[in-house]
């Protein structure tokens, strides 16, 4: 028990649930009663429970209180738990918490002694254990009979009380409350029993069905339904069972069957109502019991063994006979009188032997069919026996009856159905034997179809009388057993559908033998709404292969072979009956009328696997497959890719986007087709590379105009990964691109170099700055416009594109301060820009940090100012014999004053020309 002991744990809490305090009679039940059963650890365990839940104050608990009182394992306590919840003393409910799992034990009293002794279960599991001596001793201390002698009976009878009226309460409502065993008096003289029989034939039933118990029930349900005898007849006949017996739960059945058929779908509802006019000292005398009856009390009060010996003529059985009887009650489960009856039986049946294999084969038959009581294990003995007295004497007995007929119950919509339907098939037999006793081996036959595969009544006397057709009266259970296999396969379920087809099966026979085969798709077997399938479509789809193919054969006959595996597309593969109608025309039509199976079967799986089930799409697909396969004749390559993916991306729709790699190469081809590895190269550009179909198209075009035709394929996809790195994803910028290349190639052949700052470029220099009108032509013009401006017209030098350029990338200038600087020193240097003198002045012009033109400007406007003004210096300056000015030195000059103001007379005789000398040599100059 490792899984059981897993559902408890030590740590895991309960609570008690208890109806009221212990009686010490309910403890000597425990302990000499339930003891016995279980052993002594669930009855402490019970007690133990019971003493906790009589202390008011007593909340949760951990099972390990109860492991530390009981001392006991919580393995062992969890054994005597379910010890308990068997044997009807505890019920136990769990509730589950995340981790957490608590319980709640509801303790349930101990029947009392007398419920105990008539449990069958409990009194001889009890027998089983203590023996019988102290099983006598037990019931003879606790249970009591108090003697009625010399006592009248003056209790109420039940009509005394209460009257029938309509209710609305459901019949299934009062099926499902409680069943309490009641035993209230009844009295049966005031319905007329004579009457009943009247109508009844002995033949029909007998009397001795009519028991006491049967009278019994027959008259209250009179009562409460309120029938006379006469509408008892049909209730009695309605309730008889194969064995033409009646039951009490038959018999309550008819009866509410009838009053629903007949009255009110209502049930009726009993009201309390009290009669004055009832003698108040009815005397009721105790009815004589039948020898029946007798035998019923002995079997079910009788201890077996105690039968055993009787039967043994007093003797004690062996220890074998008694242990193959207690057998019956643990293994089987069978009750006393059930036991009492089968060892009689079978006592019987083997000349006073007991082999426990048949017994054991007995019990287990009636286990099947449910036997609890020792009447009904009479009644399946007596119908055993009867049935192998007959066997004996070579006579079958009809399984089937005229209960059974009644019980499928199959509406009538022809009386030409109606003998099929209301005979049962040993009748049915007779009729077709010519009245005559049919053979035992084709009543079993028959009988069979129903009893064991559930067949319709009406279906098997069809299927009978066909047989006997068409074996002219040989009928053999290969042939029956086929024909109702199919039929159930069909879902035959009446006698007009098994007519209509046998007519269909008659049919086919014809066809196969004008044919040579049977189709198994027909028209009947077509279910399926056609509404809405488009016209040109509907032959394709509500066409059996066989019709169609006669169809399309001009109306002869089609091959069987074809045929078939046309169905076979349909049975086996599941491909709809449309799309196989599509394919078979595609195939003969293609195959100048040969059906060649595995052609057709890889065709089918290519539709099958593409998900096909209409006949439009299949004719689409096909359509499609035709198309590929006539460009690979042409091509040698399929092109991957078609006007759906245009349509499926369909923005950006123009002259280049509308058109497929292959249309597009055609046309640049002059409608000549072109070759497969331009239009893999083409369609790899997109499915590869990633680019859109337009501009895969331009540059296929560019490419193709610039190599004079050819697409070299490296060039190609060299440009592609420049225009997916570059993110070109529409026609318009794909031509930009274009555009913008040609001009560049065109500047590298006029100019040789290539300007780097665009229009673009000094836009977004710019910004929102507002610039004055007479300076835009400076901010405005890229530095390559501005030097062509300066040179009327004529293309410039690329060193001076580049040096004006420089300007602006090294030296971090504005546009429009580079272009002043240019314009300048091309007016102060006759039109030349002497690199180191230009980068002089920018890097002086950076330190300034001008911003504008205008600032730029006045600046030069300035400079232009200082130069005039030295100009016209040097002009009045002395020059020397080499036509320079020569500057003299400031300390000279003060030499000449102190010269001019001394009055030395010596001066006159100073020696110029030396002195002369003397200053160019420290001036550093020579003569």
């Amino acid at each position: 028990m490792v899984h059981l002991y897993k559902e408890l744990q030590p740590a895991d809490h309960f609570e008690i649930s208890l109806p009221q305090s212990l009686s010490t009679q309910e403890r000597q039940l425990l302990t000499l009663f339930y003891q016995p059963l279980t052993g002594p650890e669930p009855i402490s365990l019970y007690l133990t429970l019971w003493a906790e839940a009589e202390d008011a104050l007593t909340n949760s608990m951990t099972h390990y209180y109860l492991m530390s009182v009981l001392n006991m394992p919580i393995g062992k306590i969890f054994e005597a738990r379910i010890a308990l919840e068997a044997i009807g003393l505890l019920r136990t409910f769990r509730k589950q918490e995340e981790e957490n799992r608590s319980f709640i034990y509801e303790l349930i009293r101990p029947l009392d002694a007398n419920t105990f002794f008539q449990d069958p279960l409990l009194s001889m599991f009890l027998f089983s254990k203590i023996g019988e001596q102290a099983y006598r001793k037990l019931r003879k201390r606790f249970v009591s009979t108090i003697s009625t002698s010399g006592y009248t009976d003056i209790s109420r009878t039940f009509t005394d009380v209460y009257k029938p009226v309509h209710s609305k309460i459901n019949v299934e409502q009062m099926d499902n409350q409680p069943t309490v065993k009641t035993d209230y008096p009844f009295y049966m003289e005031e319905f007329d029993f004579d009457l009943l029989k009247s109508g009844l034939s002995e033949q029909l039933v007998p009397s001795k069905t009519l028991t006491i118990e049967i009278r019994e029930v027959i008259a209250k349900l009179a009562y409460l339904y309120r029938f006379n005898p006469i509408e008892m007849q049909k209730v009695v006949i309605l309730a008889l069972d194969d064995q033409m017996n009646l039951t009490r739960d038959r018999l309550k059945k008819a009866a509410a069957d009838v009053y629903k058929l007949t009255i009110s779908k209502e049930p009726p509802q009993l009201q309390k109502f009290f009669s004055s006019e009832i003698e108040e000292n009815r005397i009721v005398e105790n009815p004589v019991k039948s020898k029946e009856q007798e035998m019923i009390e002995y079997f079910e009060s009788t201890n077996p063994i105690e039968h055993l010996r009787n039967l043994n003529n007093g003797k004690e059985p062996t220890d074998y006979t008694k242990d193959l009887v207690s057998n019956l009650f643990i293994n089987h489960g069978m009750n006393i009188g059930v036991v009492n009856v089968l060892i009689e039986y079978v006592m019987l049946q083997t000349d006073k032997k007991l082999p426990k294999n048949f017994v054991e084969t007995i019990a287990d038959h009636w286990n099947r069919k449910n036997i609890k009581t020792a009447k009904e294990a009479m009644a399946i003995a007596r119908s055993e026996h009867d049935k192998f007295k007959k066997l004996k004497n070579k006579e079958y007995v009809p399984q089937v009856s005229e209960a059974e007929l009644a019980k499928q119950n199959v509406p009538i919509v022809n009386d030409q159905f109606a003998k099929y339907e209301r005979t049962i098939p040993y009748e049915f037999l007779k009729q077709l034997n010519n009245g005559r006793e049919p053979f035992p081996y084709t009543i079993e036959l028959a009988e069979s179809l129903v009893k064991n595969y559930s067949m319709p009544i009406g279906v098997v006397n069809v299927l009978m009388e066909y047989a006997f057709e068409q074996t002219e009266g040989k009928v053999t259970r290969r042939f029956v057993e086929t024909i109702a296999s199919n039929w159930m396969k069909i879902g035959i379920d009446s006698a007009e559908e098994a007519l209509n087809q046998i007519d269909k099966t008659i049919k086919n026979k014809e066809f196969l033998r004008t044919t040579g085969f049977i189709p198994s798709i027909t028209r009947e077997s077509i279910k399926k709404d056609f509404s809405e399938v488009d016209g040109i479509y509907y032959f394709y789809e509500s066409t059996p292969p066989y019709e169609f193919m006669k169809d399309i054969n001009n109306g002869s006959e089609p091959f069987p072979t074809n045929v078939k595996i046309a169905e076979d597309l349909i049975n086996k593969y599941d491909l709809p009956l449309g799309v196989v109608n599509v394919l078979s025309e595609y195939v003969l039509s293609r195959q100048d009328g040969k059906f060649s199976k595995r052609y057709v079967e890889t065709i089918a799986n290519t539709l099958r696997q593409a998900g096909i089930q209409t006949a439009k799409e299949a004719f689409e697909y096909l359509s499609k497959t035709e198309e590929e396969l006539e460009m690979k004749s042409k091509l040698g390559y399929v092109p991957q890719i078609t006007q759906e993916h245009i349509q499926r991306n369909g923005n950006d729709v123009d002259h280049y986007s509308s058109k497929t790699p292959y249309e597009f190469l055609k046309q640049l081809s002059n409608g000549n087709e072109p070759s497969a590895s331009n239009l893999k190269l083409a369609e790899s550009l997109v499915l590869n590379s990633g680019l859109s179909i337009g501009v895969a198209n331009v540059l296929i075009e560019y490419v193709y105009n610039l190599k004079s035709g050819q697409l070299p394929k490296k060039y190609v996809e060299t440009i592609a990964a420049n225009w997916v790195h570059q993110n070109i994803q529409t026609v318009q910028q794909a031509k930009a691109v274009i555009h913008n290349k040609e001009t560049t190639n065109e500047m590298l052949r006029n100019v040789g170099y290539v300007p780097t700052i665009s229009e673009i470029d000094i836009q977004q220099m710019i910004g929102n700055r507002v610039i004055e009108e007479e300076f835009k032509e400076y901010e405005m013009t890229t530095p390559y416009e501005f030097l062509k401006k300066m040179n009327h017209g004529v293309e410039p030098y690329a060193n001076n594109i580049q040096l004006a350029e420089k300007l602006v990338h090294r030296y971090k200038l504005p546009v429009g301060v580079a272009n002043v600087l240019i314009e300048y020193v091309l007016e102060i240097k006759d039109g030349k820009l002497p690199r180191a003198y230009v980068e002089t002045i920018a890097d002086s012009w950076s330190r300034k940090n001008f911003v504008t033109a205008k600032d730029a400007a006045e600046h030069v406007a300035m400079e232009k100012e200082n130069y005039a003004k030295r100009q016209v210096e040097q002009e009045n300056r002395p020059r020397s014999k080499w036509g320079r000015v020569e500057k003299i030195p400031e300390w000279f000059k003060e030499r000449d004053d102190q010269g001019a103001t001394n009055d030395n007379p010596q001066t006159d005789s100073i020696d110029f020309e030396k002195e002369r000398l003397r200053i160019l040599e420290k001036l550093g100059r020579k003569e």
